[in-house]
This record gives structure tokens, C-alpha cells and sequence, in this order.
């Protein structure tokens, strides 16, 4: 049986010791995803943790229209993992679903978060994440708000290089707040 590689889940979580790690590792097992498919549809109850091995994730509000707004992406080496009780119990507010064919490993949330309430690793997992969930918020917030569509699209190439070139062009537009089109204008005339 294959079994997640200790580099990877160290990658993800670097704060987790030895001990905490294998006893994660054994729950893991990996699945491969087409570009497109949903590893979480909104409103359904979110029951797996996420390790990305290969491929692009983003996370995306549907909304009423039909239309889709991107919340956040993933790459390799970044575990997606419900952090609050609402996440883990109540209908998703979010879709997560692959930019890219994905290598994905995953387990049961309740047995990843019962392992790490075991460790007494829990709440020092679920600070890390969620720090680094308020502070990309906040930027992403103060860049909608503040900044024009080419600051935008500037501060994102400049903040997230590799995902600028891997991102579609009418996703990443989605996440920054303008239209494919001005995406596209604005390509051009940063060339």
C-alpha cells in the first residue's frame, strides 16, 4: 500500500514533531482528481483533509447568479483542512475543485483532528493555519478595496509569481475582482 511521504506532510505542517507525523501519515491515502472535479461541492458537510502532492486547487464561492468568485488557491505541498467546528459540522459556504489534474492525498477530518486533540497538536495546527488565513483575508481585502485592477494584478504577480503563470486567465480575473477582459488588456500591456 502507498503511503504519504514524510517530506510532503513535513512540508504542510513543519511544526509537527516525528511522532505526530507518523501517526498522520498511516491515515492518508491518495486520489487522483481531473481539472475541474470538485473535491467539495458548496453546502455539502466538509469530511476530508487535503494534501496537495501534484496540481492546483482553488476554493470559490458559487453565487446565486450562477456566477463563481475564487476565495483562495492551493499548490503542492499545502493541506487544506476544515479549522473551525462550523467548518468541520455545518453546510460549506465554499466549492474547493481542481485547476489542474491533482494527486491528492486525503483522510477523514474527525480522525486528523481527534489524532492531532490526542498529540496536543490541534490548536497549535489550527492557530498556524488560521493566522495564515487572516493575514491573506486582510491583504486580499485591503487589495480589493484600495487598490486598482492593475495595482492588483501587479502586487499578485509580484506576491505570487507561479501562480500568476498557472492560474487561468478567467480564474485569477475572478479573484481579483475584474472581468477576464480587463484581465487580458492588462497581460498585454505589462509585457
Amino acid at each position: 500500500m502507498e503511503m504519504l511521504s514524510t517530506q510532503l506532510l513535513q512540508t504542510a505542517c513543519p511544526f509537527l514533531d516525528a511522532e505526530t507525523q507518523a501517526l498522520l501519515k498511516v491515515q492518508f491515502r491518495p486520489k487522483q482528481y481531473k481539472r475541474g472535479e470538485a473535491l467539495l461541492r458548496q453546502n455539502e458537510i466538509w469530511q476530508q483533509v487535503y494534501l496537495i502532492e501534484s496540481g492546483l486547487i482553488r476554493l470559490y464561492f458559487l453565487r446565486p447568479d450562477g456566477r463563481e468568485f475564487n476565495k483562495n488557491f492551493y499548490r503542492e505541498g499545502q493541506l487544506i483542512c476544515p479549522l473551525t467546528n462550523n467548518m468541520q459540522t455545518q453546510p460549506s459556504l465554499f466549492g474547493i475543485s481542481c485547476i489542474e489534474n491533482c494527486t491528492v492525498w486525503q483522510c477523514s477530518a474527525n480522525h486528523f483532528i481527534e489524532s492531532l486533540k490526542a498529540q496536543q497538536k490541534w490548536i497549535e495546527l489550527q492557530s498556524h493555519f488560521l493566522s495564515k488565513l487572516v493575514d491573506h483575508k486582510l491583504q486580499r481585502e485591503h487589495d480589493l478595496l484600495s487598490l486598482a485592477a492593475k495595482e492588483r494584478y501587479a502586487d499578485f504577480c509580484q506576491r505570487e509569481p507561479d501562480l500568476a503563470e498557472r492560474v487561468p486567465l478567467v480564474q485569477l480575473a475572478s479573484y481579483l475582482g475584474i472581468t477576464d477582459v480587463s484581465l487580458s488588456r492588462l497581460r498585454h500591456a505589462s509585457k
